[in-house]
């Protein structure tokens, strides 16, 4: 309730900044499901367990992949939220700049400072350089359009120079495209050491 509550705001703030609140919420959406996927090696991510856990009644362990799928939306709600929030706060705009040299332009660094910002507002410290080093997401391209903008270096109107231009291929799946690819996975062969396939139990005696 109090991240729907948030979400109200930061559309109204998404309005007021000349952004359409679709187009910033389904940007960060990408975001956190592309943090979503790879926080399987995360060990020091344990709050989305947690939630994940909370989410499907007290234990997901017994279908934990099917779970990830159904229940990821809410999971990660609050998430999405506060970097939607984040996208559009001008200081934090600023640090993209800073990192990428301002007027002198460079790599953005792994320990930038607007990275190790947003892992703060997340309540992950450890997660700015996760992100920093994230070539070719969501977020690495949100921040080169808005050191192009400020750089006067975009595109046409409309193109890659849209911080909320959310490429096709760094669109979040949706849970039913993912539930199929689950079901097919199920179906198949599981191969092993018997001629490519799952050995059939061994017999007693």
């Amino acid at each position: 309730m109090a991240a729907q509550r948030r979400w109200a705001g930061v559309a109204r703030r998404a309005v007021r900044a000349g952004a359409e609140s679709e187009r910033v919420f389904s940007l960060a959406q990408a975001v956190v499901a592309r943090w979503w996927e790879q926080a399987l090696q995360w060990e020091r991510e344990t709050i989305w367990p947690r939630r994940l856990h909370q989410v499907a009644g007290g234990d997901a362990g017994g279908a934990l992949e099917r779970w990830r799928i159904v229940g990821r939306d809410a999971v990660v709600f609050p998430e999405v939220v506060a970097v939607a929030d984040a996208l559009l706060d001008p200081a934090m705009a600023e640090l993209v700049w800073a990192d990428s040299g301002a007027g002198r332009p460079r790599a953005l660094p792994a320990e930038g400072m607007f990275c190790r910002r947003l892992g703060e507002r997340l309540g992950r410290g450890w997660l700015g350089p996760l992100a920093a080093t994230d070539h070719g997401g969501p977020l690495i391209a949100w921040m080169g359009s808005v050191i192009r903008l400020r750089r006067g270096a975009g595109g046409p109107p409309g193109y890659d120079n849209d911080p909320w231009w959310l490429r096709q291929e760094h669109q979040s799946a949706t849970m039913a495209g993912q539930l199929r690819v689950l079901g097919k996975e199920k179906k198949a062969p599981v191969r092993g050491r018997c001629g490519g396939l799952r050995c059939p139990p061994s017999s007693a005696g």
